[in-house]
């Protein structure tokens, strides 16, 4: 099992590596194959002192000019919301890059900045200082999937492996709104 950003998953089944991955299922070569799993919806995360945590739904443009704690272009993640950020016109205040989920929350919670983040990567544990609310206008999301090869058949533990992610991913909450 490994770990990677959207250009990593792709490159390890392309390769080999990986008998398949999980990742974003938009702009997929030919030579990949994919199954859907659910949709995942961004949401936006602040300490709850932050100006825009009194609202229930945060529009886009409104984190303009907002210093954000981001993960890196390669994500899947960053690429939509750059994306959607040039589409309306503007560029996102991008402060600090990290790799884990897990350091974006800590940086959040001690005031460095927001953070646009898919709602299942939300920590289980309760924080105080700490609120998600809905992105709106628009509200941003992907779909979510498994990748393979085409043309790669898959090893008897791969395919063991491949049931109890499906099995896992279908109960996780993929899909569910923050």
């Amino acid at each position: 099992m490994r770990e990677g950003f959207q250009d990593n998953v792709r490159d390890d089944v392309r390769s080999g590596v990986a008998d398949f991955g999980i990742g974003y299922l938009g702009d997929l070569p030919s030579s990949h194959i994919s199954e859907r799993l659910g949709v995942e919806v961004l949401c936006v995360v602040l300490r709850r002192d932050h100006p825009l945590a009194r609202k229930r739904k945060i529009e886009f443009k409104s984190l303009r000019d907002v210093a954000l704690v981001s993960l890196p272009i390669g994500s899947g993640t960053r690429r939509l919301i750059d994306g959607a950020a040039a589409a309306a016109g503007f560029a996102l205040r991008h402060v600090v890059t990290v790799g884990l989920p897990i350091t974006v929350y800590n940086l959040v919670r001690r005031g460095t900045g927001a953070a646009i983040v898919p709602a299942y990567t939300l920590p289980r544990w309760a924080h105080d200082d700490l609120v998600a609310r809905r992105l709106v206008r628009p509200s941003l999301s992907s779909e979510l999937g498994i990748i393979r090869l085409r043309e790669r058949e898959l090893s008897p533990a791969a395919a063991g492996l491949l049931a109890l992610a499906r099995e896992h991913l279908g109960k996780s909450g993929v899909g569910r709104a923050a």
